[in-house]
């Protein structure tokens, strides 16, 4: 195993800060090692004193073919496994050995076995994820052109179609479908690069490509665009009523801080539940307010006990039970929601919202994205 100077350094510290205590007068750590081919042995990684930088295995080291009552071996374990072993030498007259002191090298034997475990699993995960980015870049590289012959034939078949204005639109709209998925591309490079994250989301975090573009100035409206004409377009294939904000308010048509793209991420995750889980008849859409949105469906109403369960991460409310999902969306949408300074709920009654516009909606699940309007300008 090559050792990196960060663990060489750390054992190091940790032999020094033992040293010169009760009689001892050398400390070696070594390192079991098997190569294809040969005897496994132990190899020598740090020592206190550092009399001199050559290391030598066990078995190349002719001080240790002669047996001494001052020099004693413990064990560097970690379950049934032997990573290595801590060579002590003393002073001590007659090898009389103190049991503090025989105590004491046994805690440092295991505090340094469990350095190495940490150190062989970092490097392990380090292969991992070489070997991923490696998988990433050659996936990316075979996307790129499939995706560009598809934008290709796209504008073919606008020529072909001529004058039919409704077979465009459609065509139209697969191409915005396609500069997306390119968009997602180049995210997905970008993760091979360094990234500075701008909110500690945790692990469940989705990728939303604008969150990678810090520079790119965006509003509410231009983000919302391309994921209500998606819900459009579903929504026409599935014989659903839909509705959209029929004008924005100027809110919405401000430039945005970059941290509060993750409002689209959120918005799509609530309008896929409602396609996903709502009545095949309901209507669905998104409505705006003057203080947040909010998405509807006009489908069987959520009970009032799953009211706060369903943002439970994990938890699946009835309508769910038989579908695909995971439990985690309304978890995730409510966590990204907080920490843009903003909440997510599902309103049991609408009528005592503070809101003149929520009033007016009078739809059966609607799920209020309230935001900090006077945040959000740039």
């Amino acid at each position: 195993m090559k050792i990196s100077q960060k663990f060489e350094d750390l054992t190091l510290k940790q032999l020094e800060s033992f040293g010169c205590s009760m009689g001892v007068t050398h400390l070696v750590l070594y390192l079991a090692s098997a190569k294809e081919g040969s005897k496994a042995t132990f190899e020598m990684i740090s020592q206190w004193p550092q009399v001199d930088k050559l290391l030598v295995s066990i078995d190349d080291d002719p001080i240790l073919k002669v047996s001494s009552p001052n020099r004693r071996w413990y064990p560097l374990q970690e379950k049934d496994i032997l990573l290595g072993v801590l060579r002590v030498e003393t002073d001590l007259n007659n090898g009389n050995w103190p049991l503090i002191l025989d105590s004491r090298l046994k805690a440092l034997s295991i505090s340094l076995a469990k350095c190495v475990s940490i150190e062989i699993e970092r490097q392990t995960n380090n292969k991992e994820i070489n070997f991923l980015k490696n998988q990433v870049n050659i996936v990316i590289h075979q996307l790129r052109n499939p995706l560009a012959a598809i934008r290709t034939y796209a504008k073919l078949l606008v020529k072909r179609l001529g004058s039919d204005v409704d077979s465009i639109e459609i065509v139209e709209s697969m191409m915005v479908e396609q500069n997306q998925i390119n968009q997602y591309v180049d995210s997905f490079e970008k993760l091979n690069k360094p990234i500075k994250l701008l909110l500690d989301i945790g692990e469940e975090r989705l990728l939303l490509p604008p969150n990678l573009d810090n520079e790119k100035k965006i509003t509410i409206h231009d983000l919302l665009l391309p994921i209500l004409e998606r819900g459009k377009a579903n929504a026409k294939l599935k014989n659903r009523d839909w509705t959209q904000p029929p004008f924005w308010p100027e809110w919405t048509l401000i430039a945005i801080d970059p941290k509060f793209v993750v409002i689209a991420e959120i918005v799509a995750n609530l309008l896929e539940n409602a396609f996903k889980y709502a009545d095949k008849d309901a209507e669905i859409g998104i409505f705006v307010t003057s203080r947040g949105l909010c998405i509807f469906d006009d489908g069987k109403k959520i009970t009032k006990n799953e009211n706060e369960k369903i943002f439970q991460k994990g938890f699946r409310g009835k309508a769910s039970k038989k579908k695909e999902g995971t439990g985690v969306g309304l978890f995730l949408a409510r966590k990204l929601a907080k920490q843009i300074g903003g909440d997510l709920n599902l309103l049991e009654n609408p009528m005592r919202i503070n809101d003149e516009d929520l009033k007016a909606l009078k739809k059966k699940n609607i799920f209020y994205l309230e935001l900090p309007i006077k945040e959000l300008r740039v």
